[in-house]
C-alpha cells in the first residue's frame, strides 16, 4: 500500500465521521477497523525496508484519523500527524497510536471547569454544579437546560430531589473496590431532570454513558424524572441494572480502546439482530442462544454491557441459566478475565459476595 492510499483513507474517513449518524455503528466501526489495519499493514512494510520506521495516528473530536511515517523520532512523527490534523482545521487533535502502541497519554476524559461552573466533554459543554463526590465519582446537576443541534444528548435543567438517585448510585458504587474504580474510567455522573436524546431530542432513556465513538468520556447521563417513575413503578432494581448496563460502556471502552471486539464476536453462534430491539430489563432470557436478554441480540456493545449488568446485579440467577448456554458462559468467562486487567481486587471473593 502506498502513502497516496493512506491519504485517501484519511480523507475518507473524515467524510463518513461527519455523516456517521446516518450509518449503521457496525458501518462507522467497520471503517475505523479497516483504516487501523490498513496502517499497520502500512507501517510493517515500510519496517521491512528500515527498521526506524515510525508511524504515528491522530484522532480528532470529529472522529477523523490522520496518519504519519517517517524515520525521526516518535515525538516528531506524531507532530507530523498532529500538523496533518489541525490543518484540516480539525479540533482537538490527539495522538492514538505510536506505531503500534497505544499512547498511553490518550484519554477522552470530561473536565469540569470549576471557574465557569460548566462539565466538558469534549462536544458537550454542560452547565452543572458538584453536589458530592463520593468515592472519586463527582456527581453534578445540570443548571439550565443545554442542547446543541449538532449532539444528540440534552440535558434539562435538574429541579428535582436529586439525593435519592446519588444514594442509589452510591451504594452501587460500593459494590467495587477503590481499585477498579479509579481504573474503569467513571469520573462523572450528570443529574438532569430529562435527558433529550437523538436529532430529534426527544425525551431520552433513564440512563446514557456517551462516548467519543469508541472513548469513553467518562460521564453518566441519569434522568431525574424517569428514575423518580421508576421507583415508583418497579422499585429500585431497574435503575440499578440501568446503572451497571451505563458504566460497562465505559469500562469496555477503558478495557478494549479498539474498534471492533472480533473476541467476543466469533464466540456467538448466532448473529445479532438486523433490527433494532427493544430493552426489557425485567426479563432473562434462557434460550441456550447465547444472549442474555433481548437488547443483548442488538450488537456487540449492548451484549456485553448486558451481560455484566445481570452478573452484577442478578448473580445467582445468572450462573443459573451460564450453567446451561455454553456461548454464555464463554462470554462471562472472557469479561471476568477481562476486569481482572483493570484491578487485581476484581477476584473470586468480589464476585461471591454477589
Amino acid at each position: 500500500m502506498k502513502n497516496s492510499l493512506v491519504i485517501f483513507l484519511v480523507v475518507a474517513f473524515s467524510l463518513f465521521a461527519q455523516a456517521n449518524t446516518k450509518a449503521s455503528n457496525k458501518e462507522f466501526y467497520d471503517t475505523r477497523y479497516k483504516f487501523i489495519q490498513e496502517y499497520i499493514e502500512e507501517l510493517k512494510e515500510l519496517q521491512k525496508k528500515n527498521s526506524n520506521y515510525r508511524g504515528a495516528v491522530v484522532e480528532s473530536l470529529r472522529g477523523s484519523f490522520f496518519s504519519s511515517f517517517s524515520k525521526k523520532k516518535q515525538a516528531d512523527t506524531d507532530q507530523q500527524a498532529l500538523n496533518a490534523c489541525e490543518k484540516s482545521n480539525q479540533k482537538k487533535c490527539k495522538v492514538r497510536f505510536q506505531s503500534f502502541k497505544i499512547n498511553p497519554e490518550y484519554n477522552r476524559y470530561a473536565v469540569y471547569n470549576n471557574d465557569s461552573k460548566f462539565l466538558d466533554a469534549g462536544a458537550y459543554e454542560v452547565p452543572s454544579l458538584i453536589v458530592r463526590n463520593y468515592k472519586g465519582v463527582v456527581f453534578l446537576k445540570s443548571t439550565s437546560n443545554y442542547s446543541h443541534e449538532k449532539q444528540e444528548i440534552g440535558c434539562t435543567t435538574n429541579k428535582l430531589d436529586n439525593n435519592f438517585i446519588i444514594d442509589i448510585i452510591s451504594s452501587e458504587i460500593d459494590i467495587y473496590p477503590s481499585s477498579f474504580l479509579q481504573s474503569s474510567g467513571l469520573k462523572f455522573v450528570m443529574i438532569c431532570d430529562k435527558i433529550l436524546y437523538g436529532p430529534s431530542k426527544k425525551e431520552g432513556p433513564e440512563g446514557v454513558a456517551p462516548a467519543h465513538y469508541d472513548q469513553t468520556l467518562g460521564v453518566f447521563f441519569l434522568s431525574a424524572e424517569k428514575i423518580k417513575k421508576q421507583i415508583s413503578a418497579r422499585g429500585t432494581s431497574v435503575i440499578k441494572h440501568v446503572f451497571h448496563h451505563e458504566y460497562y460502556h465505559i469500562i469496555d471502552s477503558a478495557l478494549t480502546k479498539g474498534v471492533l471486539d472480533q473476541e467476543w464476536v466469533k464466540i456467538n453462534k448466532f448473529s445479532y439482530s438486523k433490527k433494532k430491539l427493544k430493552a426489557n430489563l425485567t426479563k432473562m432470557l434462557n434460550n441456550k442462544k447465547g444472549f442474555i436478554s433481548q437488547y443483548a441480540m442488538n450488537n456487540e456493545f449492548e451484549d456485553k454491557a448486558e451481560v455484566f449488568a445481570y452478573l452484577i446485579t442478578r448473580n445467582k440467577e445468572m450462573k443459573k441459566i451460564l450453567a446451561q448456554d455454553p456461548v454464555l458462559f464463554n462470554k462471562a468467562k472472557l469479561m471476568i478475565s477481562r476486569m481482572k486487567q483493570l484491578s487485581p481486587d476484581i477476584n473470586r471473593s468480589f464476585w461471591s459476595r454477589l
